[in-house]
């Protein structure tokens, strides 16, 4: 299991060590800072807000019992052991299922997401059963073991990322490891993941060599290919922008805050005029941007449509147009005024269409193809268990007369966790 991968288990709290069981990962190159946000007015801001607050009421095990009494008390066995109702209440519970989202999902979407929900359970039975018969017993030190691994194996940057996530929550690595080291299904999935890993995933890193690397990256070139693009540092003034829905004392507040940032953005591209070397030094003294006391005001490079290649969002349109104008590296645009405020953009590479090298790809590719072989080995060791073992499974989907209630169940899902 690659370190990316990890670092996902354990920061989310939601740790699942099968994650080579589900459907195999896409392939992302794409690795870097987030960008900037978006502005809302406070009208909008409150607004929004009271949206996600009613959202994220969570329902209470009353109103998730309620809403699956559609399902029997045991939904399936898996080989003598049961999967009750009980164990998907309490998934529901423990994933705080929105109250209104619950409220307005059809029945017969509740039964297909059920469905799939019981499907990953008697595959994590599977998984569960074929662990224990190769030694891998669930356990706090089995846990502890694999998480203290875990964190080895990661960069530097992105453990002291985690530590600064854990450090918010009053914890620290070591306790955050001991507290989730108590969690029975953590336990279960810690002994899930120690017989993938020697069953599986040690092979298969073996196997997959430098040869079939760069085949891949030969075969799916198009998968590799970086569109024009620039890198940018900019300083920015920030201000929101007037909304309709702003009071008059409102826009009156904002409309002489824009006045002093503009005020701000010219003295500080008059002071660029006569000293044009005197940029990132602005930017770490000036800037409103994280970017400016980050990295000297630098943003991730993008394209013409504005996209990030790192995959972390997309420019204002406003902001990607000035910086295009720009013509020779080095140079530097008058005050620009977008959505976010006001900004001097500095052009500080010019990169035309092509590929990403081989080996900047290598281990990313390397880790792909691990991960998809992996998947489709466990995939196909669970199917042949299904078509093996002793598995009952309580159907509670629509009955096939009613066509439209079966129509309802056969399409996607609504996402209720």
């Amino acid at each position: 299991m690659n370190c990316k991968s990890l670092l996902v288990l354990f920061a989310a709290c939601a740790v699942s060590f099968s994650a080579a069981a589900q459907s195999a990962p896409s392939l992302s190159l794409k690795d870097g800072p987030s960008l900037g946000g978006t502005a809302l007015g406070s009208s909008e801001a409150t607004e929004a807000a009271l949206r996600r607050a009613l959202l994220s009421q969570p329902a209470s095990e009353e109103e998730v019992v309620k809403a699956l009494s559609f399902m029997p008390d045991v939904v399936a066995e898996v080989n003598g052991t049961k999967i009750t109702k009980q164990q998907i209440v309490d998934l529901l519970l423990s994933k705080k299922v929105s109250q209104q989202v619950l409220a307005i999902t059809p029945e017969s979407y509740l039964r297909t997401a059920m469905k799939q929900y019981v499907d990953q359970k008697i595959d994590t039975a599977i998984l569960k059963q074929k662990a224990k018969e190769a030694g891998f017993i669930p356990s706090e030190e089995l846990v502890k073991k694999h998480f203290d691994e875990s964190i080895r194996k990661l960069p530097a940057d992105q453990v002291e990322a985690l530590e600064d996530q854990l450090k918010a929550r009053g914890l620290s690595l070591e306790s955050y490891r001991d507290e989730i080291a108590k969690e029975a299904d953590i336990q279960d999935n810690a002994s899930i993941a120690a017989y993938e890993e020697k069953h599986f995933i040690e092979k298969t890193e073996k196997a997959v060599d430098d040869d079939a690397v760069e085949k891949f990256y030969r075969e799916n070139q198009q998968k590799f290919a970086v569109p024009e693009n620039i890198t940018v540092a900019h300083i920015l003034i920030q201000c929101e922008p007037v909304s309709a829905l702003d009071s008059k004392e409102e826009k009156e507040i904002k409309t002489k805050a824009d006045k002093l940032a503009k005020e701000q953005i010219d003295e500080i591209y008059a002071a660029l005029v006569k000293d044009p070397g005197s940029f990132e030094k602005l930017a770490q003294e000036k800037s409103n941007c994280p970017s400016g006391k980050r990295d000297n005001g630098r943003l991730p490079a993008f394209d013409k449509d504005g996209e990030v290649l790192d995959g972390s969002g997309m420019l204002d349109p406003d902001f990607k147009d000035a910086a295009f104008k720009i013509e020779k590296v080095g140079d530097f645009t008058k005050p620009v005024h977008t959505q976010f405020g006001y900004h001097i953009i500095k052009l500080l590479k010019q990169d035309p269409k092509g590929y990403l090298p081989l080996e900047k790809v290598k281990g990313e590719i390397h880790d792909f193809l691990v991960d998809k072989t992996v998947s489709e080995e466990i995939q196909a060791m669970v199917k042949d268990e299904r078509a093996k073992g002793s598995i009952k499974v309580y159907d509670f989907t629509p009955a096939k007369a009613d066509s439209k209630s079966q129509k309802d169940s056969d399409a996607a899902p609504l996402p209720i966790l």
